[in-house]
């Protein structure tokens, strides 16, 4: 194919060409011609666009309760069936992983899948869960389970298969467990990732909190400028947070928030408290107290009413197999 490209531009190159301006005239034209297709298809680069900042009203609503069966141990909020409403809401317990809809202003179930197959052992004596959204996907797995489950639609059906042994904790990061312990071989208890945020001119953010066992919450803020190379660009550290956290940018000002419970005993009191990264951690931008644990923390349209993302908490009391799910806006 290079042969025949090389002879029709050498063909064009020479005709009504002195001879002795062939391979002058050829280079020439192969050049041009090259250049002309790399500029085709290059890809184009969009230009920023800025954030539109909102000012939340911070009215606490609660949007109902919901019946899961077991102990919830991780939750997550994604728009993956398809149909033009509200996100939905993905729980995961010891024994399956539970979608919920948001439908005539009352929380519904949409479908659950178990998990099953190969039981860990040991298993660690508090359950762990964790769940992440890989596209059009959800993985969820459970410290009581050796394979995780990978989790969709199929149709108006929930599906679920068997993904790999061990935890996703972002996308492109995966951990073990330490042995009998309800923590990761790294220290860590949880992880959470965004990489669809912007600063405040636009330019695409990819930001990620890693709570360690110490209580202590780091995060980090790359910038990724288009065609350009991510760079870290701030880094924070926040004491005392629990295993419920969420990252997001809930004015929309371009600085993300962390969102984040307390490090209080399981099922005691509790309380989501919103941070801007960078203002005050001990005062936040809102706080909300419960009498429950926070077991949950997302951020997703919930109410199916202005396409604007609220704060969603997940509120259980001790033992409690059902969820009460509030929304801070």
């Amino acid at each position: 194919m290079a042969v025949a490209l090389v002879a029709v531009l050498a063909t064009d190159a020479f005709a009504g060409d002195p001879p002795d301006d062939f391979y002058a005239r050829l280079v020439a034209t192969v050049k041009q011609r090259v250049d002309a297709i790399v500029l085709a298809k290059a890809p184009k680069l969009t230009p920023p666009v800025p954030p539109v900042p909102i000012k939340p009203t911070w009215k606490v609503a609660k949007v109902g309760s919901i019946e899961l069966g077991a102990p919830l141990v991780a939750l997550a909020a994604a728009d993956l069936d398809g149909d033009p409403k509200a996100a939905e809401l993905y729980a995961v317990t010891p024994r399956e992983v539970v979608a919920i809809g948001y439908r005539g202003g009352k929380l519904i179930e949409l479908g659950r899948v178990a998990f099953h197959g190969e039981r860990t052992v040991p298993e660690p004596r508090d359950v762990v869960g964790t769940i992440v959204v890989d596209g059009k996907e959800l993985v969820a797995a459970a410290s009581s389970w050796a394979k995780e489950l990978r989790v969709g639609w199929h149709g108006k059906t929930l599906t679920a298969q068997h993904g790999g042994p061990g935890f996703l904790l972002c996308p492109g990061t995966r951990a073990q467990l330490q042995v009998g312990r309800n923590h990761f071989t790294t220290n860590t208890f949880e992880m959470r990732c965004r990489d669809d945020l912007v600063d405040p001119t636009g330019q695409p953010l990819r930001v990620r909190a890693e709570l360690a066992t110490t209580g202590k919450l780091a995060v980090s803020v790359e910038t990724c400028p288009a065609g350009g190379t991510c760079a870290q660009t701030s880094k924070f550290e926040l004491s005392n947070v629990g295993i419920a956290f969420a990252i997001a940018d809930v004015d929309r000002d371009g600085t993300p928030e962390i969102i984040v419970s307390e490090a209080s005993a399981p099922y005691a009191s509790d309380s989501a408290k919103v941070i801007t990264l960078g203002g005050d951690e001990k005062k936040g931008i809102f706080k909300k107290s419960f009498m429950g644990g926070v077991a949950g923390l997302v951020v997703a349209d919930g109410d199916d009413l202005d396409d604007v993302p609220e704060v969603l908490a997940a509120v259980r009391l001790a033992g409690s197999t059902r969820v009460d799910i509030w929304r801070l806006d």
